[in-house]
C-alpha cells in the first residue's frame, strides 16, 4: 500500500502539530467507511452530524470535528437519511 500524503522532514514543530489536529477530509464512501471503522477500532466516540441545508457533514468527537464529509460520502449519507 502507497502512502497518500507524508509530511517533509522540515516542517516546523507548530505546523506539524496543527497539521495533525487539522480534520481529515472524506469524501469517498469507502474512506468514510474505512475513518469510521478505525474509530470504532480505536474506540474513540464519533457521531456524524449533517448540516441543516445538507450541504456537508461533519464527523464530531464530543465537541470537536474530526472529519469533514462531502461529496460521494455525502451523497450516500443522505440517500440512508431519505430511505
Amino acid at each position: 500500500m502507497s502512502r497518500l500524503y507524508q509530511q517533509p522532514g522540515d516542517i516546523t514543530q507548530s505546523s506539524g502539530s496543527f497539521l495533525a489536529s487539522a480534520p481529515v477530509e472524506l469524501l469517498t464512501v469507502k474512506g468514510y467507511d474505512e475513518f469510521i471503522a478505525k474509530q470504532k477500532k480505536l474506540k474513540v466516540d464519533v457521531a456524524t452530524v449533517v448540516s441543516e441545508d445538507k450541504s456537508c457533514a461533519y464527523v464530531m468527537s464530543g465537541s470537536d470535528v474530526v472529519a469533514t464529509v462531502g461529496e460521494e460520502a455525502l451523497e450516500h449519507l443522505l440517500s440512508l437519511m431519505s430511505g
